[in-house]
């Protein structure tokens, strides 16, 4: 038993008031005798026996001192010493004098989210600390959270009163029921284990109630209170919460869980997005948030009444007492009140704001002689605070006791103006019947209408303006209520007076109307209002400023816009003389200026000093606007006052940019013929792109020499030779499948997709013994390239006979090039995309060449954030598909001599089946022999390639003099630009500026890189490593370079073999480039990684030879202790290969990411960052731990397999996320239209070697989490696998901190997914099994109306069929905007959305909801075994639109 100091307390401190009480305990001030410092002594009574039921036990006090003893933290009381005698235990602890967090911030007008926040992280702060040492305090309430010192500008919080603190034993369970009902967790109701989560449970009730001012859990009484926690009843109730954020909200329900292993952490709390955002629309959103003080006060104030419950009893013996002295008045002044007296006020003023009639009826039957219009401290009577609650029971019963109708504050404020500031519009009625004067105007001015409208009350407007409130009335600052409406953006309000009939002109002090007021402060929609109210628009303040110049010096875009749209006047000169246009050039803001002189503003008029628009430009270094305002006709040549010229105010400033180009626009008729280069012309863009795809063999080269010869070359054109069939069909992903064997897709569901590897022993190739050449089955086909084949991009402009001018680019078939195809490939809507494929295949063979080439184009789409109806792409690319070598396959001609093909029509609606929604692809499959140039066939396919292009040409903007003297201009500047033909855009412009039109803006420019990208003639790329790069000259790369570089036929090298070079072989592979850019661009283009550690060297993974068997983990390198795991990632919608030589990527990235992990000293073996590669594979290794990436199923999977011994389970599961980053981040930049699934690796097998290996699929967890099982079955084994060891390698801690499938919420569905359940859901069913239907079953109803659009279930009046009709403003899908309205709420989990689905019976939509959707979500931060994520390297996000991601900036 721990001895305390015996000596007498009262020798060192001296005791003082009491400051608290509890059930067996009193906390008093006292002071120490020698220091003065003063302190807060916790006199604690001891049970006397063990059979005694009152006091508290020796060993519950001890518990208290010993964690007290261990704590240290800013945020927590401190125990200074302890003191024992017989009948007490006195704790000497800091003294928290700044009262409870609630009172204070109860006693605030307004609180922000962000505000709110800065509080609940020194809680955390402080449960943090706590937790860090296994401690649980049990008793977190309002009560227990103090301010240490509530005058200072940042309070600090103190968290007291650890009597029911433990410290948790993890090896021991721990059982009590203690605390408050409304505090406690459901594992304390239950009588559960307790931990340090019942903390955290706490914690999300206390931020319940600060941010609503509700008590989540609270009942009628103890026993409903426990019996909703228990059954965690709460709900988010619009009437608390409509101003709290989602991410509030979000914060709360992860907090409010009843399992305690899925309540969030305390680390997990303090990185919240909430509590620390992660961006600034995260920070922005809670800045806009607001607590529900209203309801907050109602909550503080129910709390002091009944911690006042005994108050009526003492209230009823101090009236006695003081009311039986006659001499001595009732109603006093403040200053005058005694204690007794200010008692009462309390406990009237708890009354109302708790809304407690009952109790106030008894506190004032019991008070004969109160006088109820005595003022409280602040100087305002009951009835005004009454009239600010909106509680007429109340108002009614205070008047019953005389309470003044015509009562008002120090302020001169009446009821009526509190009733209209808190926006209680029945009370204002009732005070309006009882003749409470309208429009009392207090000191300041301002009448009940004023502070409506300054608190955007609009129904209290309405009815002020109703029962005739005088709207004109003004305050001191001589502003009518519109003009407070107009300053906080209120437009409701502001249309609510206008309507009134109030004064719309009206001036303050300052001379401001309320449209100068609102234009100023960009409250667009309130100018409109004013506008159509017939506001003066030509007003000025005292300096002359009209709502255009503050709108324009405030850069309020919008508003000036709008003011342009009215028609005011553009040329109104302040008292400087300056219009708004000399404004927005001072500035320098562009937008502002184009849209000025767009309306005609006066360009050359002088203000008071004689400087006009453009001198301020070019005196401010304005360079774009300078060049805006010479291009729309500024005077280059006027002179100020003092007799300069732009120029030469420019030149003094030393704007070196301006002075050259104002002097190069000297004479006029440089200037003129400048302006004139920018002016459309008659003339059409003269060629757009011809795209051709297929593999090797397919004709597309065949195919387009026919398509250029005429009817009289057609006669003396010689046939190509054609390859050998073995070399013009290499093994393909198709072909050469093999079929699964019927047996196991029947023995062993889910396995059907699974390849059953060889094992073959390999060697590596000795590097003192010369090159081993090894080649892998799709190297060994392409080894006999035939010489005449397609290398990489095939780039000619050539006329088309009967159609026009084209830029053809064909893309080989070859597999080694496809790694450079995204960002060639789909970087253009204008263009024309021809799949080409042989009908001397087999049909099934056909049917996967052409899904691999449109799977490729819909891969490369990227998506858009907002999705339009049915999920509709709003350009899609134009596809044409052709079938060639009709005349070898003996394909049946029909009378008229064109192919018929028997499987055209069953192809085509396959195809469109499958690709129609992504893809505009065209009526007719166009079936011929590619060779026949003046066959009936190939005059089809020129007709509709002619209908095409003058279709796309039509959309396309004309020509320019600038952009035909740019195509002139461009050959020269190949020449100039050396070996590489590469340019930074920067350097681009500055080109087209200097030396062609100096007049040629930044924004103008993209219109024409987009012309010019169109026409083929250049080439715009951009990345995380290359950033805005030009490409000259396209087929300088596409051809030349990735020809070469790429080509199977590359001169064999030393480290070929795993596709490593060293510097000087890419330099001999191209002679004349510079090594360096060159490696830089390849290197954004993901087709090579440079090697960090050794700069000479450069790894590329297209070129691998060697096949990698050998580096399989096999059965003799096992050790009994190692664990295994895995996933397999594949497309989602279509079984086919990935396209763009995607996994040579992810090999790329691999490197990269090694790269980064290699230490310095490179002297180990093993070391972190350590890879292999091999043709289809590769293997890594960090902290001990092996990943395995493997291409799969023919290319129709990555399969990621991880290994480590069984005390590194942490490190497996960080190894397979990392790696599974990598993967996921390169797909959702290289390919972000391809979607994807996640399927999990048996880890028996795998352990094992077995092949096949068992995958579980989503639906598998899915049906086992339905059936609250915890474990799969694999069928192939015999045996159950749990969801931890499948999932997270056994590792409880990662696992624990997961979140699985049924309860992942739904915003972590994928983009791609989402669309597709609108294309599923947005179209009207007869059945009623819609959107519409959904959203009812989902509690949206008020979504039917908003988007039904008076249609029939909501269908937009779109013809989907029509090409042109697409080209329309296609309407947004309403079931996106449902998902959307939807997951704003915390139970809107996959599971929820599911279960609606199937019981709609859209089964369709559930079950591919249920392949898409993730299975398991992991927060890694919170995972300490995971320190070691790592931050993906792919230079992603621009290979699907290198163009579009420049241009459209």
């Amino acid at each position: 038993m721990t001895v305390f100091n015996q000596e007498n307390v009262e020798e060192f401190y001296e005791i003082g008031d009491e400051l608290g009480s509890g059930q067996f305990a009193v906390v008093r001030r006292c002071r120490h005798r020698s220091t003065g410092v003063e302190y807060a002594a916790k006199f604690i009574k001891k049970r006397r026996s063990k059979s005694s039921r009152r006091g508290v036990t020796r060993e519950d006090i001890e518990r208290e001192v010993n964690i007290l003893k261990e704590i240290q933290h800013p945020n927590i009381i401190t125990l200074h010493e302890v003191f024992e005698n017989k009948a007490e235990v006195i704790l000497i602890l800091e003294l928290v004098a700044g009262g409870e967090l609630f009172d204070f911030l109860a006693e605030k007008e307004s609180l922000s989210e962000e505000e709110a926040t800065q509080f609940l992280k020194q809680i955390l702060d402080g449960v943090f600390y706590l937790h860090s040492k296994q401690i649980a305090h049990f008793d977190l309430k309002p009560e227990n959270i103090m301010l240490l010192n509530r005058s200072v500008p940042h309070p600090r919080i103190k968290l007291i009163d650890f009597g029911l603190a433990h410290k948790i034993d993890f090896g021991n369970d721990f059982k009590n029921i203690f605390g408050t009902p409304e505090f406690v967790a459901p594992e304390v109701v239950n009588y559960e284990p307790l931990g340090l989560e019942a903390d955290m449970w706490s914690v999300g009730v206390i931020t319940y109630i600060l941010l609503s001012g509700a008590s989540p859990f609270l009942g009628d009484n103890k026993q409903e209170t426990l019996a909703n926690v228990s059954a965690v009843d709460y709900t988010f109730d619009e009437e608390f919460f409509s101003n709290t954020s989602i991410l509030a909200k979000d914060f709360i329900a992860r907090l409010l869980v009843k399992d305690p292993k899925k309540r969030m952490t305390i680390q997990d709390s303090l990185h919240h997005p909430w509590i620390k955002p992660k961006d600034t629309q995260q920070a922005l959103s809670r800045k806009e948030s607001a607590v529900n003080m209203e309801k907050f006060k109602k909550f503080a104030a129910r709390r002091k009444w009944k911690q006042s419950v005994r108050l009526i009893s003492l209230c009823n013996r101090l009236s006695r007492s003081f009311l039986s002295r006659s001499n001595i008045s009732v109603a006093r002044s403040d200053d005058t009140l005694d204690e007794e007296d200010s008692f009462v006020m309390k406990a009237i003023i708890h009354a109302i704001n708790d809304d407690n009639v009952p109790g106030l009826q008894h506190l004032l039957g019991s008070l004969n002689s109160y006088d109820v219009n005595q003022p409280n401290k602040h100087g305002t009577p009951p009835l005004l605070i009454a009239a600010g609650c909106g509680n007429i029971q109340i108002i009614e019963v205070l008047m019953r006791k005389g309470a003044e109708i015509q009562a008002h504050d120090k302020s001169g404020a009446n009821a009526i103006y509190y009733a209209a500031r808190h926006g209680h519009v029945e009370t204002l009625k009732f005070l309006h019947e009882k003749k409470c004067p309208l429009d009392v105007q207090d000191k300041s001015g301002e009448t009940a209408l004023h502070v409506a409208s300054r608190y955007g009350n609009v129904d209290v407007v309405s009815y002020l303006c109703s029962i005739q409130a005088n709207p004109d009335l003004s305050d001191r600052e001589q502003e009518i209520p519109l003009h407070c409406a107009a300053w906080h953006g209120y437009s409701a309000v502001a249309r609510a007076l206008c309507q009134a009939g109030c004064h719309v002109d009206a001036k303050n002090r300052e001379g401001e109307s309320p449209l100068l007021t609102a234009s100023a402060r960009g409250f667009v929609d309130i100018v409109e209002c004013l506008v159509e109210h017939r506001a003066d628009l030509e007003a000025t303040d005292k300096d002359g400023h009209t709502a255009l110049h503050l709108a324009v010096r405030r850069c309020q875009v919008e508003v000036v816009r709008c003011l342009l749209r009215h028609h005011c006047h553009m040329d109104q000169q302040d008292r400087h003389g300056n219009t708004p246009l000399h404004i927005a050039c001072k500035d320098g803001n562009l937008p502002i200026v184009k849209a000025l002189c767009s309306a005609k503003a006066s360009l050359d008029l002088p203000n008071k000093y004689g400087r006009t628009p453009l001198h301020l430009a070019a005196n401010n270094g304005g360079l774009e606007v300078v060049r805006h305002l010479c291009l729309m006709g500024a005077n280059i040549d006027a002179i100020t006052n003092d007799g300069k010229t732009a120029e030469d105010l420019a030149a003094t400033e030393q704007h070196e940019h301006i002075v050259s180009l104002l002097g190069k626009l000297k004479k006029d008729n440089h200037k003129l013929s400048y302006i004139q280069q920018l002016r459309p012309t008659q003339t059409v863009q003269p060629r757009i792109k011809l795209k051709l795809f297929g593999h090797s063999g397919a004709g597309k080269s065949t195919l387009l020499e026919s398509l250029k010869c005429g009817i009289l070359r057609s006669f003396f054109r010689r046939r190509r030779t054609r390859m050998t069939n073995t070399a013009r069909h290499p093994n393909s992903p198709i072909n050469s499948k093999p079929a699964v064997s019927v047996s196991i897709s029947n023995l062993y569901p889910g396995c059907e997709n699974v390849s059953v590897r060889s094992r073959s022993m390999m060697f590596e190739p000795s590097l003192t013994k010369g090159v081993l050449e090894v080649f892998s089955p799709v190297h060994s086909s392409l080894s006999t390239a035939d010489e005449q084949a397609t290398k990489a991009i095939d780039i000619q402009h050539t006329s088309i006979h009967g159609v026009g001018d084209f830029s053809v680019w064909e893309f080989s078939g070859n597999p080694v090039y496809y790694c450079s195809y995204d960002y060639f490939a789909a970087n253009d809507t204008t263009a024309i995309h021809v799949v080409l494929f042989s009908l001397e295949e087999p049909y099934e063979t056909q049917l996967g060449h052409i899904t691999y080439w449109l799977n490729l184009l819909k891969a490369l789409t990227l998506p858009q954030d907002n999705i339009a109806f049915g999920g509709r792409i709003q350009q899609p690319l134009v596809v044409v598909l052709v079938a060639t070598h009709a005349d070898l396959a003996d394909v049946p001609r029909t009378f008229s001599g064109d192919f018929s093909y028997d499987k055209e029509r069953t192809l085509l609606k396959e195809v469109r089946n499958r690709f129609g929604n992504d893809l505009q692809i065209s009526d007719k499959l166009f079936v011929l022999d590619a060779g026949s140039s003046n066959s009936k066939d190939m005059k089809l396919l020129r007709s509709h390639l002619q209908e095409l292009r003058t279709n796309i040409i039509s959309r396309c903007s004309p020509m320019t003099l600038l952009s035909e003297r740019l195509l002139t201009t461009l050959p020269t500047w190949r020449k100039l630009s050396g070996p590489n033909q590469l340019t930074s855009w920067q350097q681009f412009v500055c080109d087209v500026q200097e030396h062609i039109n100096p007049l040629v803006s930044q924004d103008y420019l993209r219109s024409l890189a987009l012309q010019l990208h169109s026409m083929g003639e250049i080439n715009i790329m951009q990345s995380e490593t290359v950033q805005d790069v030009v490409l000259l000259e396209p087929r300088w790369l596409c051809s030349n370079i990735l020809g070469k570089l790429l080509s199977v036929e590359t001169p064999k090298a030393i480290h070929h073999y795993r596709g490593r070079y060293r510097l000087e072989e890419v330099q001999a592979l191209a002679p004349e480039t510079d090594v360096d850019e060159l490696l830089q661009i390849l290197d954004a283009m993901d087709v090579c990684a440079r090697d960090l550690t050794n700069p000479s060297m450069v790894d590329v993974p297209a070129l691998i030879k060697t096949n990698g068997l050998h580096r399989s983990w096999t059965e003799e390198e096992e050790e009994e202790s190692l664990l295994y795991g895995g996933v397999r990632l594949v497309p989602a919608e279509h079984l086919t290969p990935f396209p763009c030589g995607l996994f040579n990527k992810l090999q790329v990235n691999l490197c990269r990411w090694s790269h980064q992990q290699k230490p310095e000293d490179d002297s180990g073996d093993e070391i972190d960052g350590d890879i292999h590669l091999w043709t289809n594979g590769a293997k890594v290794s960090q902290a001990g731990v092996e990943a395995m990436i493997l291409l799969v199923n023919h290319g129709q999977g990555i399969e990621i397999q991880v290994r480590g011994h069984d005390s590194e389970r942490a490190k497996c599961y960080s190894l397979l996320d990392t790696t599974c980053s990598i993967t996921e981040n390169l797909l959702a930049s290289t390919l972000p239209g391809l979607l994807t699934a996640k399927y999990y690796l048996s880890p028996q097998q795998l352990r094992e070697h077995h092949a096949p290996i068992m995958i579980y699929q989503p639906k598998d967890f899915f049906r086992a989490q339905v059936q609250r099982e915890n474990s799969l079955t694999n069928t192939m084994g015999g045996y159950r696998e749990s969801f931890s060891s499948i999932l997270s390698f056994g590792c409880a801690e990662v696992y624990q901190q997961g979140i699985l499938g049924t309860d992942i919420h739904i915003s972590d569905v994928p983009l791609l997914a989402r669309r597709k359940l609108c294309r599923m859901l947005d179209p009207p069913d007869a059945m009623g099994k819609d959107w519409c239907l959904l959203a009812m079953n989902l509690g949206l109803t008020d979504l039917v109306a908003k988007y039904s659009n008076g249609t029939p279930n909501g269908t937009p009046d779109v013809d989907f069929q029509d090409p042109d009709s697409q080209q329309a403003t296609v309407p947004p899908s309403p079931t996106a905007a449902l998902l959307q309205e939807w997951s704003g709420r915390p139970d809107s989990s996959v599971g929820v959305l599911m279960a609606k689905l199937r019981e709609l019976g859209r089964r369709d939509a559930a079950d591919f909801l249920l392949k898409v959707s993730p299975v398991f979500r992991v927060n890694m931060e919170a995972v300490g075994g995971a320190a070691n994520s790592y931050a993906p390297t792919c230079n992603g996000g621009t290979s699907y639109n290198s163009i579009s991601s420049v241009i459209s900036r």
